[in-house]
This record gives structure tokens, C-alpha cells and sequence, in this order.
């Protein structure tokens, strides 16, 4: 594996592979910024790496897209793989593997040190100005200019007993304030709660533009108490450089190119929202979220700014399919269910879970129950409300297989399982209204496994090149290809 350091080597290593397209053009951050980021997610063009934003200082620079796909054969997921420590023809069902065993690894705590590169420009007090951040307005009835798409949340509980990272949408509403979304559910709800009982305004800090395995780990479902810190250092083999904050006491990766630090008010609110989200469509919520009040901004001299601008997909949320994909496969292993594979199609926007198991290893009742208890009983089920199930010679990841299944083993009545009155995401948009306020709907399991029921010998067995002819043909063809007149593959 080759561990990247921070987000220059990123980047370095990102034009290696032909994945960056510098912009020397003057571009506005208002929408033009937005829309190159979107064509680029929708052509899955290299990414946008831009040079000159108009009224900002020369050094003042975005990159685009940094977790998106790419139209490379063989390397769709390549700039994940890349910021995983892969090489980039890494496939799908490789990195969902090594993403569900990162909690298995020894965990490494960060190391302090007195400076960092994030230190080279500080701001403090009334010197603090998040406009001067070249924060872009990305889309056309966004509530104001996102400066928070792909970064590190950090906050911490009153007896500091666990730090979160987390990824959290953030707006700029003021010079020195942002507007967040704070769902209950998520860990920075938690710690917000928690700072709410003990009636102190709760200290944040925003690490933009950090190594990519930091940026990747915000965005994973880690469980409750556990500091993501610990297991970036695990994932990399060796601890993660940090610096202690100018106004409040934490700790941010000492690479990073931005950080914004302050306290979450317990009483102040400012509107945020809408926004264009990872569903694919523009929320219509615009609410009052607490304040996130910014007491000092540091940077590098000549920072770059990451930036996501979500939508249609397929965009940078890319990445949290992976990770939501091995959270859940992770989560099967735990229950003792034969899952095989697990997988969030690109297109899904992590509304839709594929999964494979060996039912011949199944002992108990119905396993597209037991799947689905397992999920909807965890902290990321609200993000999954929908579950294809399919039998081991099925991949999930080629969707056309697992469309084939759907169509003709999916029994319209017997195959289908219904879970009521469950957690759900508030995003999700097809909720109706009192579903998005309970934050409770249905969920369904699309069983797509042949009935352990049914008579020996009843299933239809596959007619493919893999299952209807002797393992012998099969290798007589393979090697024989070529000989036939057909290229290799």
C-alpha cells in the first residue's frame, strides 16, 4: 500500500494517473465553480483542480471532485482506491473488503505536535473572515455558499472521554458564523445532546483539505465511543500528526490545508438550507440550525480548498457507498449471517443494498429477515431503507445480474418483506410529510434467493458458461480464445 501524507501528495499522485484537470482560467465562485464540478461528475472527467478564482488571491485554490469517479476502463473507482492506498484498478468488492476490516486493526492514537503546516496563516477574534475563504455557491437555490462538503468535523464529549470525526454539511451564514445540520442520530447530534445537559456551548473544528484516508474515515459509520483518529492511525499503520487549536481544546490532523475552529451555540440559530444533497435533488428544507460561532481560522499559506458538489449521481458520495457497503457487510459478519458480498450501486445515492449470502450455511428461518433485522436495527440501516437479496453466484456488483435476479426470482408476493415504523434518514425524499417529521417509515427486503422450501432439485439451475459445461471445457475455451480468432478478453 502507498499511504499518502496529506492532500498535495493526493493531488500528486492524482495527476500521475491522468485524474486532474487544471483550470487556469479565471472562474466565478458564484455557480460557474459549481457547474464544472457537476459536468465533470456527470462526463466522470478527471478532476477540476482550480488556479484562479475571481477576487481571490493568487495561491487561493479549489480541487473539485476529489473522491468522484472516473471513465477509465477498470478504474471507476480509482481516485478512492488511490486515496485508500490502492493502486487504481482496484475493484469494488476489494476496497468494500478492506474498508470492512478497518476495525480489526490495532488501533494507533495520534501523535501531538507543537506546529503544523495548518499554522502558517492564523486569524483570531475580529481578524476571523470566512469570506475571505473562497467558499463556492454551487448550486442554483442553495441556501447560501457551502465551505463544508468534504471535510472533518471534530468535536469532542464534556469529560473528553471520545472525539468524533465526522462529515457534516456547513454553511457560511455570517463573517464569523456557520450554519449546520445537526441530525440527533449522528454523533455530532450526540455530542451536541450531551453539551446540551451540561449547558456549555460545545467546541468544534472544521480540518479541511486533509490526507485523503481522514477524509474518507469521516464519511464511515465508526461505532459509538470509538475515535476516528485512532483508526485513521491504525488504517495508516503508524499515528496521525496533530496540532492543538488556537481557541479550543482539540486537536486537528497538522497537514491540513484549512481549519475553522469555535463553539456550536446551545441558543443562537441561523436559516440553512436548502442544498443539493446526495439524493439526487435539491432538499426544500430551509431551517434554523444552531450556530456555529468561528473564534480563529488558520491555513497554509496557499490553501486548497476540497470541494464536493453533490447531485445526480454519480458524484464524490461515491465513496460512502464503499463505506456504507462495508459497514453493512461488517455488520453481517458480526450477526453470524453468510453474507458473501455486500454493495451500494453508484446510481443508488446509498438508498439501495445488495447482498449476496450462501444460504447453504443457513441454519435458522427466514434469512432475508434475519438481514434485514440486522440492518434496520443499526445506527446505518436509516440510510439503507431498501434490500435486494440475492444468492453466492450472483456478484453484486453488475447490476445487470442482480437486475436479472431481481426480475426472475423476486416472488411478487412471497418475496417481498415489509419492516414498519423504522428509523429513517430525514433526507430521504420520497417520505411523506409525517414520515419526515417522525423520522419513521417502511422498510422492504426484495428476496431474490431461491425458497429453502422448495423440493430439492425444483430451482432452476443458471444457464451460464460457469455452471452448464464441464470445468474442463470451460478451461479449454478460456485458454483457447485467441486461437479462435478472438481477441484476448
Amino acid at each position: 500500500m502507498r499511504i499518502l501524507e496529506d492532500m498535495r501528495q493526493y493531488i500528486d499522485r492524482l495527476c500521475e494517473e491522468g485524474e486532474i484537470q487544471p483550470i487556469e482560467a479565471e472562474v466565478d465562485w458564484n455557480l460557474e465553480i459549481g457547474a464544472i464540478i457537476r459536468r465533470s461528475n456527470d462526463l466522470m472527467a478527471p478532476a477540476p483542480f482550480f488556479q484562479n478564482i475571481s477576487g481571490y488571491p493568487s495561491g487561493f485554490r479549489i480541487l473539485g471532485a476529489p473522491a468522484s469517479a472516473s471513465r477509465r476502463k477498470g478504474r471507476f473507482y480509482s481516485r478512492i482506491a488511490l486515496s485508500l492506498g490502492f493502486e487504481p484498478e482496484t475493484r469494488a468488492d476489494q476496497l468494500i473488503d478492506a474498508l470492512s476490516r478497518i476495525m480489526e486493526k490495532p488501533r494507533i492514537p495520534p501523535r501531538l505536535l507543537p506546529t503544523g503546516p495548518c499554522k502558517e496563516c492564523v486569524f483570531v477574534g475580529n481578524e476571523v473572515d470566512l469570506f475571505k475563504l473562497p467558499a463556492p455557491y454551487l448550486h442554483d437555490g442553495d441556501g447560501g455558499r457551502y465551505i463544508g462538503t468534504w471535510h472533518t468535523v471534530i468535536t469532542r464529549t464534556p469529560d473528553k472521554a471520545w472525539t468524533n470525526w465526522g462529515m457534516y454539511r456547513l454553511m457560511i451564514s455570517g463573517q464569523r458564523a456557520l450554519g449546520g445540520l445537526i441530525v440527533p442520530t449522528q454523533h455530532i447530534g450526540m455530542h451536541y445532546d450531551l453539551w446540551r445537559g451540561a449547558g456549555q456551548d460545545m467546541p468544534f473544528a472544521v480540518a479541511l483539505g486533509t490526507d485523503p484516508v481522514t477524509s474518507l474515515l469521516s464519511s464511515m459509520s465508526i461505532p459509538d465511543g470509538v475515535d476516528e483518529a485512532d483508526i485513521v492511525g491504525g488504517y495508516r499503520g503508524k499515528p496521525l500528526d496533530v496540532v492543538r487549536c488556537e481557541t479550543v481544546d482539540l486537536e486537528v490532523p497538522a497537514s491540513a490545508e484549512i481549519v475553522i475552529e469555535g463553539t456550536v451555540s446551545l441558543t443562537e440559530t441561523c436559516m440553512e438550507g436548502p442544498f443539493g444533497e446526495y439524493t439526487g435533488y435539491i432538499s426544500n428544507s430551509q431551517k434554523q440550525r444552531p450556530v456555529f460561532k468561528v473564534s480563529a481560522i488558520t491555513h497554509r499559506k496557499d490553501p486548497i480548498l476540497p470541494v464536493v458538489c453533490p447531485g445526480e449521481p454519480v458524484d464524490d458520495h461515491l465513496c460512502m457507498s464503499l463505506s456504507l457497503a462495508a459497514d453493512a457487510l461488517a455488520l453481517l459478519r458480526k450477526k453470524s449471517i453468510p453474507v458473501v458480498m455486500t454493495f451500494i450501486p453508484s446510481e443508488a445515492a446509498l438508498h439501495l443494498l445488495v447482498v449476496s449470502v450462501d444460504k447453504s450455511q443457513w441454519q435458522g428461518d427466514s434469512i432475508a429477515h434475519a438481514v434485514g433485522e440486522a440492518i434496520w436495527s443499526a445506527k446505518i440501516g436509516t440510510l439503507l431503507p431498501k434490500i435486494i437479496l440475492v444468492d453466492r453466484d450472483i456478484d453484486p456488483t453488475e447490476i445487470g445480474k442482480v437486475l436479472w435476479a431481481f426480475a426472475t426470482k423476486c416472488h411478487p408476493q412471497h418475496g417481498i418483506a415489509t419492516f414498519p415504523n423504522r428509523d429513517i434518514f430525514p433526507l430521504t425524499p420520497y417520505l411523506y410529510p409525517e414520515e419526515k417529521r417522525d423520522r419513521k417509515c417502511t422498510m422492504v427486503v426484495f428476496d431474490c434467493t431461491w425458497p429453502s422450501v422448495w423440493p430439492q432439485d425444483y430451482a432452476p439451475r443458471k444457464a451460464g458458461f460457469d455452471s452448464l459445461w464441464p470445468l474442463a471445457m470451460q478451461e479449454r475455451v478460456l485458454d483457447s480464445w485467441p486461437r479462435y480468432g478472438y481477441r484476448a478478453n
